[in-house]
């Protein structure tokens, strides 16, 4: 499995009013992201509105992502369902399509006990032929994983890394830390340690995490491709000024929710995304208002273009007087011509 990191970027799932797929949409947004330069693609994610869909519509849009990333990227599908016989037949499905790897959260409707999170994460990766990521996401599914619980995951051999949630910067480094040592030294280097925020950026990178999965960056990738690659190369105060420019969008986020905010970026940036898929709503007028102000204050810097560096130009001998064509004088640069 190729690393994943510093960004994996997770494109919303444009859809009609019908739910069927907009294909030409969905393909726009994946190839965006892979073009801006996002190290990998995640698909039916939260943003991506996978609890709303039936896995034939998941089939499709995970083969879609896979062809479009035509080998650029790797391509992490989600694969979470309410029941354990569920979430095997989604993973087979997303081998099948040429995924790299699958994104799984503990979903349920009766409320699950540790040991049976244990056992579904222990049952999806001795069936899986890619690895999987265990996917921390308390808001949606009303589960926080302890430290604990996360480093006896992290020994499964099909885990290959997280995907937290974290509140700050501290946060993630005592997050890591503590998870490490529960584990094996070997074990622990070979996990992937990422962190979901989106006004978290640049702090995750910096935190020492490796991998920083962002659901703007489906839809802003040039602004979280410049974070992520100015914290990974540590430069701080341009990835802190750049993570600013997220924050407005981030608490409107954390408000309304992931895939309203998204959602409403999209359409205002002149993407067909169709609509929400009922009964969600899309975001109130008010805060679609400042959803337009954050994204007029989003400013990405062009890098700097490289020097030109002139090519020396040797001049001729006066006493060269080798003939040009028909005789006449040979104009060279610098000198006048006869």
């Amino acid at each position: 499995m190729p690393p994943i990191g510093p960004l994996v970027a997770y494109p919303l799932t444009p859809r009609g009013e019908d739910g069927r797929l907009l294909t030409r949409s969905f393909e726009q947004l994946v190839d965006a992201a892979v073009t801006a330069g996002a190290n990998a693609v995640g698909v039916l994610g939260s943003t991506g509105g996978f609890a709303y869909m039936p896995r034939s519509t998941r089939k499709r849009i995970a083969r879609s992502a896979v062809e479009v990333a035509a080998g650029r990227v790797p391509v992490i599908v989600g694969v979470g369902a309410l029941s354990t016989a569920e979430v095997l037949a989604n993973i087979a499905e997303a081998e099948a399509v040429g995924a790299s790897g699958a994104l799984l959260q503990p979903m349920s409707y009766q409320p699950l006990q540790a040991d049976e999170i244990y056992g579904l994460y222990r049952d999806a990766s001795s069936a899986a032929n890619i690895p999987i990521w265990v996917y921390n996401n308390p808001a949606t599914t009303g589960h926080r994983f302890g430290v604990k619980e996360l480093a006896r995951l992290g020994r499964l051999s099909g885990v290959a890394g997280f995907k937290d949630s974290a509140a700050n910067a501290t946060d993630i480094k005592e997050r890591m830390a503590r998870i490490g040592a529960e584990l094996p030294q070997r074990t622990a280097k070979r996990l992937d340690w990422g962190f979901s925020g989106d006004g978290l950026g640049a702090q995750i990178l910096m935190a020492g995490a490796s991998t920083w999965h962002s659901g703007l960056a489906g839809v802003l990738p040039t602004v979280c491709v410049a974070i992520a690659q100015a914290a990974a190369g540590d430069r701080a105060l341009e990835a802190r000024s750049l993570q600013r420019q997220l924050t407005p969008l981030s608490v409107i986020a954390r408000q309304y929710g992931g895939i309203r905010t998204v959602h409403a970026v999209a359409q205002l940036l002149g993407s067909d995304v169709g609509h929400l898929p009922k009964p969600l709503l899309p975001l109130p007028d008010d805060a679609r208002a400042l959803v337009r102000l954050a994204l007029d204050g989003i400013d990405v810097p062009a890098p700097p273009r490289p020097k030109r560096q002139r090519t020396p130009v040797t001049l001729p001998d006066e006493d060269d007087d080798a003939p040009a064509g028909d005789g006449a004088p040979v104009a060279t640069p610098g000198r006048h011509a006869g």
